[in-house]
């Protein structure tokens, strides 16, 4: 099972169309496609940054006993991308004010979206149209009353 962030645009209500839902999992296409994945997600400047890494990549595998480190260090990559990469585009829509309204369990994303417009609408219902509690990401691009999610703990915990 599968968590998914909720992210909506700046202003906007909860129940907003335009909200994104984001699978915090592993992404095969991430891992095999890594470069390619970031880019076609709008991160620029990380996508090409790990093109021109793999391509480097590429070229200590030509080496003499270079061709283990490059493998070894192309997988870790391709794992690092694959895992973090989700949680780097909720971040990164973050910072352009997006707001994260919710975290929800389930097994596909189309569960996920029932759930969430469910309870965006009972919510609306039942408190006059009050959008549900969002979470606040303050400008480190961390959330200030979230539980952490993703493998490393980037939320200034030491």
């Amino acid at each position: 099972m599968a968590s998914y962030l909720i992210m909506t645009p700046p202003g906007a209500p909860a129940d907003d169309e335009r909200a994104r839902f984001i699978a915090d999992g592993f992404s095969w296409v991430a891992f095999f496609f890594p470069a390619l994945w970031l880019i076609a997600k709008r991160a620029w400047l990380l996508g090409i940054s790990v093109a021109v890494l793999q391509i480097l990549l590429i070229l200590v595998s030509t080496l003499p006993g270079g061709f283990a480190a490059a493998l070894t260090m192309q997988v870790a990559l391709s794992l690092l991308v694959s895992l973090e990469g989700p949680l780097f585009i909720a971040r990164k829509l973050a910072a352009e004010d997006w707001t994260l309204r919710s975290i929800i369990p389930a097994r596909n994303i189309e569960t996920a979206v029932e759930i969430y417009f469910a309870n965006a609408a009972a919510t609306a219902h039942h408190q006059g149209a009050t959008p549900l509690q969002s979470i606040e990401w303050s400008k480190s691009g961390r959330p200030e009353n979230a539980a952490g999610v993703g493998f490393f703990e980037s939320y200034g915990e030491r």
